[in-house]
């Protein structure tokens, strides 16, 4: 009897299945078609504990204002839009990633004010102070990719956790200037590149490469 060790390598069929690992491990190390052509963007992602306030707090925004409230999994806050790429393209936005990460410490950040983008018809929430840190980790992102060749939005940074949608935003106005009872604070660690994909009708993220902030450990 041959050993299954030998026998893995010497039948057809372990001739295949060594073909097919091979290629799984090649598109392992290579951005998918799929992911080629769908919207890219640089975004920190909340721990479960934050994930658990801001869906409490776009639940019930989303009430008040009649809007709709993201999916818990699709709430984070976006640094910097890029838009549909190609392989090559985000094999260089891998770099800036892993490059930009490097040099940022971890920081927290303070999100205690609600507010809203009227013609868009998004509430948010975001800082009521700026936050040295996160505006550097954007700035440093938007030269490296502007450097890099990249289109990039032209308004100003402005970061914030969108919590409704299609969401009747002067409603918001019945709180004064929008300040939370309590603040959440969130320990941001990690830099990711993300794509958005529709599935089903529902929007979806889907997280291409993450990096600890100045090698820092999760």
């Amino acid at each position: 009897m041959i050993p299954i060790a030998n026998a893995e390598r010497t039948s057809p069929a372990a001739a295949r299945l060594r073909r097919g690992r091979a290629a799984e491990a090649t598109r392992g190390n290579t951005p998918s078609p799929a992911r080629d052509t769908e919207r890219v963007f640089f975004a920190v992602w909340p721990d479960p504990v934050v994930r658990a306030a801001l869906e409490v707090l776009a639940k019930d925004c989303a009430a008040r204002t009649g809007g709709r409230a993201p999916a818990p999994a699709n709430l984070h806050v976006t640094l910097a839009f890029i838009g549909n790429v190609d392989a090559r393209r985000v094999i260089t936005l891998r770099e800036i990633g892993s490059n930009v990460s490097a040099a940022a410490a971890p920081f927290a950040l303070i999100l205690d004010r609600m507010g809203g983008f009227h013609r868009q018809e998004i509430a948010w929430l975001g800082c009521s102070r700026v936050n040295q840190a996160v505006q550097e980790l954007a700035h440093a992102l938007f030269s490296q990719l502007a450097s890099a060749g990249f289109e990039l939005e032209a308004r100003p940074f402005r970061p914030h956790v969108t919590l409704a949608r299609r969401a009747q935003t002067r409603a918001l106005a019945s709180t004064g200037d929008g300040a939370l009872p309590e603040p959440i604070i969130w320990n941001v660690s990690r830099l990711t590149l993300t794509a958005s994909t529709h599935a089903q009708g529902a929007l979806r993220y889907v997280a291409i490469d993450s990096w600890p902030l100045g090698g820092s450990a999760d």
